[in-house]
């Protein structure tokens, strides 16, 4: 093809000489969609001396987490540089400004934040938000190790913890060490931990909230606590693995107009120490722990369903009673997206700024 040839069909297809860039993706996805300047912060009054804008502080949060640089200094200085790049001028200039600016509004930007982003989640999803009627939202919880500060261990550390006689960094560990008494060959007491339990939306892998506490928190408990502090949408199907079991989890979840999935031990004998079952035809089970008996609570009605995952055999459980509302073959589909949130957690979890903005 000659070049008077191919400039001739460069001119016909004029969308080929306008290539649409990242730059601009970004920042139409920052300014436009979403956090639209003026509108959720539109009454927030900051100090004098504040020069960063609240929407802006969260898009700079939001892109230093996609970051994948190792050091600190690196990511903030290639994230510093896409704000500018996008218009986002009004940020925190420094990595010390920016996070203690997301330390000390956490609280105030965290609400308004959380809100924004799941209108505009369900607004532009389009079919990915919801799997048949339900949204499916994945709950699951790990421990990360933070620096050994005096501030971390007051508040993520357990209460004596390791302080026991069988405690393992206590005890001597000279089998197989040639120098036993150097320090580097003593154990150590072990580092501060957050446990960290997140919600994951399962049709646009992406978190939905989270909450954070000590390494001696309970998961069930912050699932708990967020179903009763926060909004979900309607119709939400909660997914968890076999620890998010109990009559006061189902209970809360029932209870809050929601439904959920989670996986139970084959044996029903073998829940008896957390749930009382009692099988009934057609895969209907009653949840009737004796201390919910002799405190006056109804019993849960619940379907139990035997299905198999590639080669494993395994015990769903769900609050959905109506199979077609929920069908065998959508609740082995619901788990198997459930462990999306597993490999999030692994690879993400603790990264993001916006944790801060947790309870």
């Amino acid at each position: 093809m000659s070049r008077k040839q191919s400039r001739s069909r460069r001119s016909r297809n004029p969308s080929s000489q306008y290539k649409v860039k990242n730059r601009d993706v970004l920042q139409k996805i920052f300014t436009e969609v979403l956090f639209p300047e003026n509108q959720i912060f539109a009454d927030w009054i900051l100090h004098g001396n504040i020069k960063w804008k609240p929407e802006q502080l969260v898009s700079q949060a939001i892109l230093f987490g996609w970051q994948e640089n190792k050091h600190l200094n690196d990511r903030f200085e290639f994230t510093l540089k896409t704000c500018h790049d996008i218009g986002l001028t009004h940020v925190g200039n420094s990595y010390t400004s920016m996070m203690n600016a997301l330390a000390g509004y956490g609280e105030q930007l965290r609400i308004p934040v959380r809100k924004q982003l799941h209108q505009t989640a369900e607004s532009i999803s389009g079919k990915h938000f919801r799997v048949g009627k339900y949204a499916p939202i994945a709950f699951d919880g790990s421990r990360l190790t933070t620096p050994r500060t005096k501030s971390n261990e007051d508040a993520f550390c357990a209460p004596n913890h390791g302080s026991g006689k069988t405690a393992k960094y206590r005890k001597k560990q000279t089998k197989g060490m040639r120098r036993s008494k150097n320090e580097k060959n003593k154990p150590h007491q072990p580092k501060p931990q957050v446990w960290l339990t997140m919600m994951w939306h399962m049709g646009l892998k992406l978190p939905w909230t989270w909450k954070i506490g000590p390494s001696n928190s309970s998961e069930r408990a912050h699932v708990q606590d967020m179903i009763e502090e926060e909004e979900f949408p309607e119709n939400t199907l909660f997914c968890g693995d076999a620890g998010f079991i109990g009559y006061p989890l189902w209970s809360k979840i029932i209870n809050s107009g929601n439904d959920f999935l989670v996986r139970v031990g084959a044996n029903v004998s073998l829940l008896s120490e957390q749930a009382d079952f009692s099988m009934k035809s057609g895969g209907i089970v009653l949840c009737w722990p004796k201390g919910q008996m002799k405190s006056g609570a109804k019993p849960l009605r619940l379907r139990l369903k035997k299905v198999t995952l590639g080669k494993t055999t395994v015990w769903l459980l769900t609050s959905v009673l109506n199979g077609r509302d929920l069908s065998v073959k959508r609740m082995v589909k619901l788990y198997k997206m459930r462990w999306g949130v597993e490999n999030y957690q692994a690879r993400y979890a603790g990264r993001h700024p916006l944790y801060l903005l947790a309870a």
